[in-house]
This record gives structure tokens, C-alpha cells and sequence, in this order.
């Protein structure tokens, strides 16, 4: 028996994200290997501050579809998604881009959504950013928003994906 969906309903798209093409690669650079320091980085506070402000400098670079066209492609994604099945669709993103993830998840509530369904955009198993951050991200929203199910539709069903792919193939494949 499957469960009512509230007619309040918000799905987030979670995506990957990427700096925009014009934004200084060095500091991307420089940005990444702070991330990849860790707890050298927690522990010093002037290279946490580094961080933050560079994490927070790349994701408000302003974007274009010319500049970065991975997100106006989640954009065009949520868009269809939301007129295919009816729901309020925000996206956010796990890095490089904003908001994040938990900032669309808080405009959603903000907005008064009963439920908040969070989809990934990264369809299988095995990477870092659904199995551990994006988790970890649903989680935290979960305790700042106790009133509100957010749900983290993951992981993607094998067999959907298999299908998905063999459609995809198989389509192509007639082009040729």
C-alpha cells in the first residue's frame, strides 16, 4: 500500500555543481586542496577561513547558461520535472554552486512544505557525494525541520537505472 503524498509537497534536486567557466581556475585549485586537507584545515583557523570564503565566493560567482552550462541544464531539468508531475521543484547544489543543498531544503519549508522529497542527480552507487555528504546533508535538515518528512530518494533503484540506460542505448543506436 503506498503512502499520501501531501499536496505540499517540494522536491530538491540535488546536484553536483561546478564553477562557472570563467570563474579563476587557480583558486578552484586552491579551494580543492583546502577541502582535501581536512582536519589540518578544521584545526587552523585562518585556513578554514580561506575556505569558507572561497567556498562561498565561487558559488555566488554570477552564472549564465554561456558560463556554466551544467546549471542551466539542472535548471531545464527541474523545470520539466516540475511541470511533468505537479510539484513545487527547487535545486540545490553540493558544491560549487548555490544554494546548497540545505538552503533549498530550508526555502522549502520556509514556504511551507509538508514534505521534501531530495532526488540526486548522480544516479549510482559508490560516490562520495550521495552515499556520505548529501546524506549527511538530509540528515542535519532533518533535525533543523522536525515538523516537516524530508525524504532522500536514493539509492536509485538497479533495475531503473539498467532500464533507463538500455532505452537510452537502444534509441541512439536506431539514429545510426
Amino acid at each position: 500500500m503506498s503512502e499520501i503524498i501531501p499536496h505540499n509537497s517540494t522536491v530538491v534536486i540535488a546536484a553536483h555543481g561546478a564553477p562557472a567557466t570563467n570563474y579563476p581556475a587557480w583558486r578552484v585549485g586552491l579551494l580543492m586542496a583546502l577541502e582535501f586537507s581536512g582536519l589540518a584545515v578544521e584545526r587552523i583557523g585562518f585556513l578554514r577561513g580561506w575556505r569558507e570564503r572561497l567556498d562561498h565566493e565561487v558559488r555566488a560567482w554570477p552564472r549564465t547558461a554561456a558560463n556554466d552550462p551544467y546549471k542551466a541544464a539542472v535548471d531545464e531539468l527541474a523545470a520539466r520535472l516540475a511541470a511533468r508531475i505537479g510539484w513545487r521543484t527547487l535545486v540545490g547544489y553540493n558544491e560549487f554552486c548555490a544554494p546548497t543543498i540545505a538552503e533549498a531544503i530550508d526555502h522549502a519549508v520556509a514556504e511551507g512544505a509538508a514534505q521534501i522529497i531530495v532526488a540526486p542527480t548522480m544516479l549510482l552507487r559508490g560516490n562520495q557525494h550521495t552515499e556520505a555528504e548529501i546524506s549527511a546533508i538530509v540528515a542535519e535538515s532533518r533535525k533543523r525541520h522536525p515538523l516537516a518528512i524530508i525524504r532522500y530518494a536514493w539509492p536509485f533503484d538497479d533495475d531503473r537505472v539498467v532500464s533507463l540506460f538500455v532505452e537510452h542505448i537502444l534509441a541512439n543506436g536506431e539514429k545510426c
